[in-house]
């Protein structure tokens, strides 16, 4: 706003003017325009009265009346022509401001960020034709839009347009890789179909804490085995345990992937033979989905025990003695005195062995834990008491 007074700038809130002290009065800039351009035509008008002015002064001195008269008919026209000029600027300058301000709304109407708010206000009114139109145009506008990106695919998601609100939803995580709300909306588009597979194929890769927790409903988690592959000298157990409540274990030995119709995990697996076994292992949620599988490869090679030894190790008696065994620690000694091969079905030694009368084979074997055998270790104990020995030399003598 400007002084009525002097022109000058007012102030926003000022009563009076700054410069020239007159009360504050409202005078638009078009009105101003207005009285310039009068002042502007007066000027130019009184330099032609100077320049004609001498003959005008002479015939005005001979004809006063008829000059008068003349006078006024030309300032009546000039006043017509004035005011002529000053509606046709009224009028430009009206047209000017239509004009512009058509251009601003129209600028406005057509921003990204116009359009982006009508698409998401049709898409909560449910109007999703419209909200696509709009989504459309913001993307005509930036193909890289994510907000209309992200909008077009929740719309083609509720619209069951499921191949092209996946295509939405892939372009949002190209440009932006933790786009939590593009990964939601991928996840619920592959439950509706029932595409698990796809869900976790979504997941690899992802390290995002906020993300991977999008994926919990939908993923069932693997189990953990205790004891990790490798290779083993014994027989060992191996436990399996679930990451969560609610889920059942079920594994194979034989490295295939198992299923409900496995064995069910109810106890620690023993592990109790030789060779390459693969333990693998899935849980299984309520609705009957598997998680990924998890195994281990044992490489299981027994180490054959010591020999034992014993005190004295064979000779001749002829008097009553005993036989010390030396057990291998982590063993069992069994023993026969028949030449037999001895096992568990065998004697077992506990303590020193009797010597018994003749010529006898005592042979012992020591068995461990894992029912490993060492060789078998083979004395030749010759007793005959001291009377044995002499009624054998008299019968000899006999006899010769």
């Amino acid at each position: 706003m400007v002084c009525s007074k002097c022109g000058a700038e007012l102030k926003e809130g000022c009563v009076y003017c700054s410069q020239c002290g007159q009360e504050a009065q409202i005078v638009s800039e078009i009105n101003i325009l207005e009285d310039d351009l009068l002042r502007e035509i007066m000027d130019d008008e009184d330099q032609q009265k100077k320049e004609h002015g001498s003959g005008s002064e002479k015939e005005r001195e001979s004809q006063p009346g008829r000059d008068d008269r003349k006078r006024g008919r030309e300032e009546a026209e000039k006043t017509k022509n004035l005011k002529r000029k000053l509606l046709i600027m009224v009028i430009v300058l009206a047209a000017a401001v239509v004009v512009v301000f058509g251009l601003i709304r129209h600028r406005q109407n057509h921003s990204e960020t116009y359009l982006m708010s009508r698409a998401e206000h049709a898409y909560s009114q449910k109007e999703y034709t419209d909200a696509l139109e709009y989504a459309n145009r913001v993307l005509g506008l930036n193909d890289g839009n994510q907000d209309a990106l992200l909008l077009k695919g929740q719309v083609c998601l509720d619209m069951k347009e499921y191949e092209e609100a996946e295509t939405q939803f892939l372009a949002v995580i190209s440009l932006d890789p933790s786009c939590a709300e593009a990964y939601e909306g991928l996840i619920t588009l592959y439950d509706a179909q029932g595409y698990t597979g796809k869900i976790r194929d979504l997941m690899d890769g992802v390290t995002d804490e906020k993300i991977l927790a999008l994926f919990e409903d939908y993923i069932v988690p693997g189990p953990e085995i205790s004891v990790e592959s490798g290779n083993f000298s014994e027989y060992f157990t191996v436990e399996i345990t679930a990451p969560r409540k609610g889920l059942e274990i079920y594994y194979t030995l034989d490295g295939t992937t198992p299923d409900k119709e496995d064995t069910l995990y109810e106890e620690p697996v023993e592990i109790s033979e030789q060779g390459t076994i693969v333990l693998t292992a899935v849980c299984m949620d309520q609705n009957g989905e598997y998680s990924e599988p998890v195994s281990a490869e044992y490489k299981v090679k027994l180490n054959m025990p010591d020999m034992p030894t014993v005190s004295p190790d064979g000779g001749q008696f002829s008097m009553p003695a005993t036989v010390t065994v030396n057990v291998p620690e982590g063993t069992t000694v069994y023993y026969t005195w028949d030449g037999s091969e001895p096992g568990e079905d065998s004697a077992r030694y506990t303590g020193p062995i009797d010597i018994p009368e003749g010529n006898n084979i005592l042979s012992l074997v020591a068995i461990d834990k894992n029912g490993m055998k060492s060789k078998v270790l083979k004395c030749n104990y010759i007793y005959y008491p001291e009377s044995s020995s002499a009624e054998s030399a008299e019968t000899d003598a006999v006899s010769g």
